[in-house]
């Protein structure tokens, strides 16, 4: 299997700023956007460096609109105590990112849902996309769920990410966004609507993808606390690797 990190996941953002310590995205065009406005280290800083970060990116994050505060650290760096009590009294959420790899002709074997057809999305489908985009974004906020909808419609003929819906005797019940690369291809915002889960429909959704990916692996982030990472683990999927992720909203 072929040597991929967290590196070669895609992140959407601008890059604003990028040294050997860290990359700096800041989109203001996409300001309430938590992924596409952030820092990701390339090097653990100290506390009393990290505490001067957090006033850098405040400034930087106000003086566009977002109204939160992101930091990723360094891959499979493992933070000690003293840096959760900071995260906790400075008012930061804390979340691990996993990043977890398969072979494509592995998840093209997978058993599939006959019923269950994978469609890429154009501008005839587009609207069954978006409703369960919407649905899947409301956790965030009507707000946000509609600025990103709108986003989507004006920017759908130039993503780099090929938008799918998986469709259940043609009822779209689950969308996937799937980025290729010359050496892999990734899996981002996939979801099946919940009451159709435990049908075999996401199942079948990957099976499909494995077979676009033909000869590269199939990457994916998952959310180290989120009980869809044992499904993955069911399904062939190897962990390989970690990351810190920090989050403070309403700054």
């Amino acid at each position: 299997m072929k040597h991929l990190t967290m590196s070669d996941i895609y992140l959407e953002g601008n890059i604003f700023l990028e040294d050997s310590m860290k990359t700096v995205y800041l989109t203001p065009s996409d300001a309430l956007q938590f992924a596409n406005n952030t820092w990701l280290y390339h090097q653990c800083p100290s506390q009393v460096q990290w505490l001067k970060d957090i006033e850098t990116q405040k400034e930087m994050h106000v003086a566009q609109g977002s109204n939160h505060l992101s930091f990723y650290f360094p891959e499979n760096d493992q933070l000690n105590e003293q840096w959760f009590e900071l995260f906790k009294e400075l008012g930061f959420e804390l979340g691990v990112l996993e990043f977890y790899i398969i072979e494509a002709n592995d998840l093209a074997q997978l058993s599939r849902n006959q019923d269950v057809r994978l469609i890429k999305v154009n501008r005839t489908n587009l609207n069954d996309y978006l409703d369960i985009f919407y649905q899947f974004s409301l956790p965030y906020g009507k707000k946000y769920a509609k600025k990103n909808v709108e986003k989507i419609r004006q920017n759908f003929d130039n993503m780099k990410a090929t938008p799918m819906i998986g469709y259940l005797e043609n009822k779209p019940v689950g969308i996937v966004d799937v980025i290729e690369n010359k050496n892999s291809v990734e899996i981002d915002g996939f979801g099946v609507l919940e009451n159709y889960q435990r049908n075999g429909i996401g199942r079948t959704m990957q099976s499909y993808i494995g077979e676009l990916a033909g000869q590269r692996p199939v990457i994916l982030v998952a959310d180290g606390e989120d009980t869809v990472k044992d499904m993955y683990l069911k399904q062939g999927y190897v962990y390989r690797s970690f990351r810190y992720q920090i989050l403070k909203e309403n700054i």
